[in-house]
């Protein structure tokens, strides 16, 4: 183990829960200061922890990692009754609020390093609107498994809202979730789970499907949070508000059906490049929705690295894989 893992809570801006964090700090030789720290916003239905084999490669490269558990998720929950469900208004602006109160624990306890953003799948959603509420906080930002569909959204958000209205805020819908999920397995033949389209490594799919705290579905409200996040981060508003100078990177699988296979990812890439921001894209053919538990990661890691370093170091212009 590269790291020595720090854990504790700080206050939602929900004001009526608290959010467990995680802080992985490198283990390193006498003298040799710390790169920067790199902050991660996870997905739906996962947490923190799932990551601490990327975590285990970034600091062991002298970076401190960190994040904390969304709201619904994994340890900031009271009970598993919880899982799935953010607040009862605004429950996406308060995903957003938690990381940049996480963002300045860290900043109060490592200041002035590099600080780097990495938001996954909806945590990509969250990401991209951090990067349009706090865009000072950041030296540069990855973005991976994210998608781009405002029709979509809209659809989402109305039929959510009508569940909600229908059948209260906590109601789980099994098909609201099959409406949202269910033709994510569509493209891939030899499918033996409905979560083979997470990735082609089958051992992390089997300890996805045996994880309570990742198996489970969202809530009625927690459903009207996502589809509002994806309409947000769709809009030709946000794009419009993304920081110009910001070194941000779009990172997707071909075969990841969040992203639209590529399509979607490049529509956002695309919008952003026409408002003269500072992108950059890489989508590995065939790999599904999650790069960091894919079979070949190890790449996927490297390529991270990589790119930050770059940034870090103040290097500019497109970067060539």
């Amino acid at each position: 183990m590269a790291y020595e893992k720090l854990t504790g809570t700080f206050e939602s801006s929900n004001g009526t829960d608290n959010c467990a964090y995680y802080i992985y700090v490198p283990v390193l030789p006498m003298n040799v200061g710390y790169k920067g720290i790199i902050q991660i916003s996870h997905g739906m239905c996962e947490y923190i922890e799932r990551y601490e084999h990327f975590a285990d490669f970034l600091t062991s490269h002298g970076y401190i990692v960190c994040g904390n558990d969304h709201l619904g998720h994994g340890n900031s929950v009271r009970s598993n009754d919880d899982l799935g469900f953010f607040a009862e208004k605004d429950g996406w602006s308060h995903l957003v609020n938690d990381l940049h109160r996480m963002t300045m624990i860290m900043k109060k306890k490592y200041p002035a390093l590099p600080y780097i953003l990495i938001g996954h799948s909806m945590g990509s959603f969250v990401a991209r609107l951090y990067l349009t509420r706090f865009p000072n906080e950041l030296t540069c930002a990855v973005i991976m498994g994210t998608g781009d569909d405002k029709a979509l959204s809209e659809i989402g958000v109305r039929a959510t809202r009508s569940v909600v209205s229908l059948k209260g805020e906590r109601f789980r819908s099994d098909k609201l979730n099959t409406l949202i999920f269910g033709v994510y397995n569509d493209k891939i033949k030899d499918r033996q789970t409905i979560y083979d389209w997470l990735t082609h490594d089958r051992d992390v799919v089997k300890k996805y499907i045996d994880d309570e705290k990742s198996n489970f579905v969202f809530t009625a409200s927690g459903f009207v949070d996502l589809t509002t996040l994806l309409r947000r981060v769709s809009s030709q508003q946000w794009a419009e508000k993304v920081p110009k100078k910001l070194p941000v990177i779009f990172m997707a699988g071909t075969a990841d059906p969040v992203g639209g296979y590529g399509k979607g990812v490049r529509n956002v890439y695309a919008k952003l490049i026409d408002e003269g921001c500072n992108v950059d894209i890489k989508l590995y053919p065939g790999a599904r929705h999650e790069l960091v538990n894919e079979t070949m990661k190890e790449i996927v890691f490297d390529d991270i690295l990589t790119w930050i370093e770059r940034k870090v170091g103040g290097m500019t212009g497109n970067y060539e894989f």
